[in-house]
């Protein structure tokens, strides 16, 4: 995903922390327990990238995501080993995509089956592909929650589809409250205003944020290893990419907890 200063200027991510802390300080403590899982996350995302239609890591693949329109992508499906049915977003490949990363406007968002309060915006770029496959999307997970009730439920993706991602976990904590909700956004970018970040921090279920060494704000961070993996602390830790120093599509924001991510991932 293309983003630049004024895309992580827009808002807040959705899980942000109050920025009055005055000072940048090492404060990550080393998570190794966390890598599986994001890495999990990672591979699906690639799989997204890849247009899997049939299988993705553990997930079989049910419904194939896609608004020609607005470009959208991703899929949906269930994993027996798991247990759970997965919502996976797609990131950026194409002029469409890149058009969307750098439509920085707010807009207030609609969306069936999800009460907003007043106040809230969300950016044009990341809102719009969304409610083009909102629906399509929440009718698919119902039909497999009907299928298969003891499943949890999952949103995961790249980039853009990290950003998606954030949309994607209010929509599913909204539609289906009491499911168990573990969402994961990986080397996404900000997408909302303050009414937006309050309100989508206090959904129900579980938003991880995971970024590679050389890009964005995580909340796990790691270049790549399982020896690595470290739980950030907040928006100005040093021993994450708050330190880092870095802006733009660096050629860190390829890659994600050891998976290459984009198109290089299809190879």
């Amino acid at each position: 995903m293309l983003f630049n200063r004024q895309s992580l200027l827009v808002g807040i991510s959705l899980l942000s922390q109050a920025l009055a802390a005055p000072l940048l300080e090492s404060r990550a403590t080393s998570d190794p327990s966390a890598f599986s899982d994001l890495q999990r996350a990672a591979k699906l995302s690639e799989a997204a990238y890849c247009s899997a239609t049939k299988t993705a890591v553990d997930v079989t693949i049910t419904k194939t995501i896609y608004d020609a329109l607005t470009d959208t992508n991703g899929f949906v499906g269930y994993s027996t080993e798991n247990k759970k049915i997965s919502v996976v977003m797609k990131g950026s490949t194409t002029i469409i995509d890149i058009l969307n990363d750098v439509d920085t406007g707010l807009v207030v968002p609609t969306l069936s089956g999800v009460t907003f309060p007043s106040g809230v915006k969300i950016m044009k770029g990341v809102y719009t592909p969304w409610s083009a496959v909102h629906d399509t999307i929440i009718a698919e997970v119902e039909s497999l929650i009907a299928q298969y009730p003891d499943y949890t439920l999952e949103a995961t993706g790249h980039s853009l589809g990290g950003a998606l991602t954030y949309i994607g976990h209010v929509a599913l904590a909204q539609n289906f409250p009491g499911k168990e909700l573990n969402s994961t956004a990986l080397a996404a970018f900000p997408i909302g205003n303050q009414a937006w970040a309050t309100f989508a921090s206090s959904q129900s279920g579980t938003m991880n944020r995971g970024n590679n060494v050389a890009d964005g704000v995580p909340e796990y961070y790691s270049s790549g290893t399982e020896a690595t993996c470290v739980k950030c602390v907040g928006e100005r830790d040093l021993a994450c990419s708050a330190g880092n120093g870095m802006y733009g599509p660096t050629i860190g924001h390829f890659s994600s907890f050891g998976v290459a991510e984009g198109l290089l991932g299809c190879i």
